[in-house]
């Protein structure tokens, strides 16, 4: 069997004539035990979206000979289901190396005879979502990683639909890169030679155009838009991502009163100022929220570097901005699509969200007569839904959404898409302002209709070599040794998904679940519920808390108990 110090053997051999920069970083980690360990006890993993880590050197790093090893088992991949000629769109970020990786995508996959169609400029993954479709590729490949720290990149592969590449498609591609020995020995085709011989095509701005005229075709309340978009004031933050061109440009088209933050508008891999490029926390917001209170605005938008999150913060009763949650941003856009389009309806439409997402929603879409469909977190689930409807010709998509602030509105794209969701979240803001509100005002609103829900995600991150074993070794635990009690409430059912099995506590009685098989687990108990459910591309953890409350005073309470009972829980099971 292969050790980490055969991979190291092999790697110092190979790369003996490279680069002097190489060769000192493979010395520097050889005279490192842990580390030599750490870079190369295994391959990085090739998931279903994909790869992503730490760059450096090693297999169980980012660096282009794994990239050119992924690339190469994709290429073969594709030319033995025939879809070589169909080509490839490349598309890639603002993180360190993403550029010089796209390009070795296009070269690895000419050489296997792929036509590759590259961004010669940053672009979103939405944008290359929609390319996919747009020029009937094969699938799609962008290089980026997502919202995590600046160390890290990562290699998201897509399919034929333009969503992540499907289950069973990503098992099949995995197969193929497994069985490549020889990827220290793997060379590009010469960008020269790809371009005469057409296997390389850059891609231009047209597609850019028809994707903004389909972003702004979504738009209804056209009215509210021209009364009100001059004087709604938005702060936009692309958090030095791909998100700058595509956001800026469909907000003005809108006529959007529009302040972007300079200082975080030019792409920089070391996105300074930030320990990570996510619109999730409170940091990104530092310098969008002092602009905007120097101009008075009514709302911030923030989208990470790959532009396919959008964080959301919007003026309080007090006149202070609140960062909203992932939940709150999905069903606000979610209340405000179904409001506005139910004039249109036909009948058979729907939405969708993931499991981890808040139930509120299914009280949205049933006060509106819309279908809410739940899936696995993982917004292929989600495309997927898509794709079956207009193979099937049964169902409408309106809207789908994430906790993790992923959000869809149209089916010309197939993943996540912020630039989508800022178009959406802004025409509603200028609906609402017609109305004399403020998208806070409008939150409260649906909180004392649907109820009041309180939602928190908790996430450990356990890194290193043994992070990921004590994370299957926590939710094992859970598994074989359940709590009976939640933060003093007890348990009603337990639902667990690896065994694809629903038991209920107090009546023993036990039912099979609806979703396919993954590794996660869901207790609920009197008006709430924890999710419990290992990260499917980082060394994580999550716990997601849930409890419907009478006031948001009642809410605030029992989640800080949740939330700490759930820490103790992840802490003791993984010590």
């Amino acid at each position: 069997m292969e050790t980490y110090m055969d991979r190291l053997s092999a790697w110092r051999t190979a790369l003996a004539f490279s680069s002097e920069e190489e060769r000192q970083a493979l010395e520097k980690i050889a005279a490192d035990p842990s580390l030599a360990e750490e870079s190369f006890h295994r391959f990085l993993e090739f998931g279903t979206a994909g790869m992503r880590g730490t760059i450096g050197l090693g297999t169980n790093r980012m660096n282009i000979y794994m990239v050119r090893r992924a690339t190469q088992g994709f290429a073969k991949y594709l030319n033995a289901a025939g879809l070589a000629k169909q080509g490839v769109a490349i598309a890639y970020d603002s993180r360190l190396y993403s550029d010089v990786f796209a390009k070795e995508v296009a070269l690895i996959l000419a050489k296997n005879g792929v036509k590759a169609y590259l961004y010669s400029t940053l672009h979103s993954v939405p944008q290359l979502s929609y390319t996919v479709l747009k020029l009937h590729c094969a699938g799609g490949i962008v290089i980026t990683a997502s919202h995590n720290p600046p160390e890290y990149n990562g290699y998201k592969v897509y399919g034929q639909d333009g969503g992540q590449l499907a289950s069973e498609d990503a098992e099949s591609v995995t197969k193929y890169i497994d069985g490549i020995e020889d990827y220290l020995s793997i060379l590009p085709m010469s960008e020269e030679a790809a371009l005469e011989e057409g296997l390389l095509v850059y891609i231009g701005e047209d597609i850019d155009k028809l994707y903004y005229q389909d972003v702004l075709a979504l738009i209804q309340d056209k009215t509210s838009l021209a009364k009100q978009a001059s004087s709604l004031k938005v702060v936009y933050t692309p958090l030095f991502g791909s998100g700058a061109r595509p956001v800026t440009h469909l907000l003005n088209s809108m006529g959007i009163d529009l302040y972007v933050v300079s200082a975080q508008t030019e792409p920089n891999p070391a996105f300074p100022g930030l320990s990570a490029p996510n619109p999730e926390n409170k940091e990104s917001f530092i310098l969008a929220t002092r602009l905007a209170n120097e101009v008075g605005a009514d709302l911030i938008l923030a989208t990470d570097p790959d532009c396919d999150r959008l964080g959301v913060a919007v003026r309080n009763d007090e006149g202070d901005f609140a960062i909203l949650s992932g939940n709150q941003i999905g069903c606000l856009l979610l209340e405000y699509l179904l409001r506005i389009r139910r004039p249109d309806f036909l009948g058979g439409e729907f939405a969708v969200r993931s499991i981890a997402s808040t139930p509120m929603a299914d009280k949205i879409a049933a006060h509106y007569g819309v279908e809410m469909r739940t899936v696995l977190t993982g917004f292929k689930y989600i495309a997927e839904q898509i794709k079956l409807s207009l193979q099937n010709g049964e169902g409408r998509f309106i809207f789908g959404f994430e906790e993790s602030y992923g959000f869809l509105g149209g089916t010309f794209v197939r993943d996540k898409d912020a630039a989508m969701a800022s178009v959406l979240l802004t025409e509603a803001a200028c609906s609402y302002k017609n109305q004399g509100i403020g998208l806070y005002t409008a939150l409260k609103h649906l909180y004392e209709t649907y109820g009041y829900y309180a939602e928190k995600v908790l996430s450990l991150t356990l890194s290193g070599i043994h992070g990921i074993e004590k994370i299957g070794r926590a939710v094992e635990s859970l598994r074989t040794n359940m709590p009976e009690q939640i933060a003093g409430f007890p348990v009603t059912t337990v639902s667990d998904f690896l065994i694809n099995r629903k038991k209920c506590i107090t009546t023993g009685e036990i039912s099979p679940l609806s979703l396919p098989k993954t590794n996660m687990l869901i207790f609920d108990f009197p008006d709430g519920q924890v999710i419990f459910r290992p990260s499917g591309t980082e060394p994580k953890l999550k716990a997601y808390l849930s409890y419907v409350a009478s006031s948001k005073a009642e809410g605030d309470a029992i989640l800080k108990k949740l939330f700490q009972w759930a820490m103790d829980e992840l802490q003791s099971r993984t010590e």
